[in-house]
């Protein structure tokens, strides 16, 4: 896709897709796994939608090669201006959604360390999100491929965290206790 550079909008359907592939076989996977014990987090699956909605937006601004007329961080115009002139706009876009969707990341991952259950994949997606911000402002102010590559990479570690904390904070009623037991209770003799 990149290396031929396709048009962009195919750029962003690709990831789209990728980024929702990945999601189903977390799913899967995750579902697999013996119900919890009952500790929801209901913020996590709005922030785990969010998040997939924030990796369009970074699509968007490679797509749209705005990341080639801002090399500044945390704004454009020598990281204190907003510009919202030409393909920058989608740069402040992206931005702007990390401001916002990182702020309910934040809430829900918080929220999530509370929880148990939930804690180990809470810790660890904190610390991808931390690591994705520096690599983001890096990629932002160098304009280097590691920093691009990282980005994406780390992007997709950030969104398989949400959606495995929000799949796991769900309520799960697909096997019931009692249903289960008396699959067991009719073993013949």
């Amino acid at each position: 896709m990149v290396v031929n550079e396709l048009a962009s909008w195919l750029v962003l359907v690709h990831l789209a897709l990728a980024m929702l592939i990945l999601g189903l076989l977390l799913a899967t996977a995750i579902l697999a796994l013996p119900p919890s014990k009952g500790e929801t987090n209901r913020i996590a699956p709005v922030a785990a939608a969010a998040t997939y909605v924030l990796l369009l937006t970074g699509s968007t601004v490679v797509a749209s090669n705005a990341d080639n007329g801002c090399h500044s961080w945390p704004l454009c115009g020598g990281g204190v201006a907003l510009d919202f002139s030409g393909a920058n706009a989608f740069t402040m876009l992206h931005r702007g959604a990390v401001l916002v969707i990182g702020i309910l990341l934040v809430y829900s991952l918080v929220k999530a360390l509370r929880l148990a259950a939930l804690r180990p994949i809470a810790m660890a997606t904190i610390a991808v999100f931390a690591l994705q911000v520096a690599v983001g402002a890096g990629a932002a102010v160098t304009d280097g491929a590691l920093f691009n590559g990282l980005h994406v990479a780390i992007a997709t570690l950030v969104w398989a965290g949400m959606a495995s904390l929000a799949l796991l904070a769900l309520p799960r009623t697909d096997r019931a206790p009692a249903l289960a037991r008396l699959a067991v209770d009719k073993r013949p003799a």
